[in-house]
């Protein structure tokens, strides 16, 4: 069976499984602060009949019927990594307050996706933009290292 690593933690899984992994991290609070910026990375596959653009729909529309008070900003195509992807800007109400979310759908090369997720707290947001936009930009996609595949 392959090992995946993540960080200090290891363990075996069945080659025939599919890696949905979820990557979090979340900016320190600052005192007062209800809500702070984050920036999160799931795995999903594309469905038999799915597309790049199918899927990002299909997310966008889920969204729109789960997350209070969704607002669409916008929407385009473009590439991470040299892959394509699908960027979605939102809004939406949190009990902390408004928060501007940015959802990044990446098609990998084996028919799945990679989901990038930043949210900032919306008065926050024009700050941490750039910071966002540095994270997104060093985003590498490409084959795992032979140490995550080794038996």
């Amino acid at each position: 069976m392959p090992r995946h690593q993540q960080g200090n933690v290891s363990f075996e899984v069945p080659r025939h499984w599919e890696d949905k992994t979820i990557v979090a991290f979340s900016a320190p609070s600052r005192p007062g602060q209800a809500t702070s910026a984050s920036f999160v990375m799931t795995r999903d596959a594309l469905g038999e009949t799915d597309t790049l653009a199918s899927y990002a729909d299909r997310q966008l529309a889920e969204l729109s019927q789960r997350v209070d008070g969704f607002e669409l900003v916008d929407k385009r195509e473009g590439t991470v990594s040299g892959a394509r992807a699908v960027t979605m800007r939102f809004t939406s109400k949190a009990l902390a307050g408004p928060l501007l979310q940015r959802l990044v759908v990446v098609e990998d090369r084996r028919r799945a996706v990679v989901c990038f997720t930043a949210t900032a707290p919306k008065a926050d947001a024009a700050q941490l933009d750039p910071l966002f936009d540095r994270m997104l930009s060093g985003i590498r996609i490409g084959e795992p290292a032979a140490s995550e595949d080794a038996p």
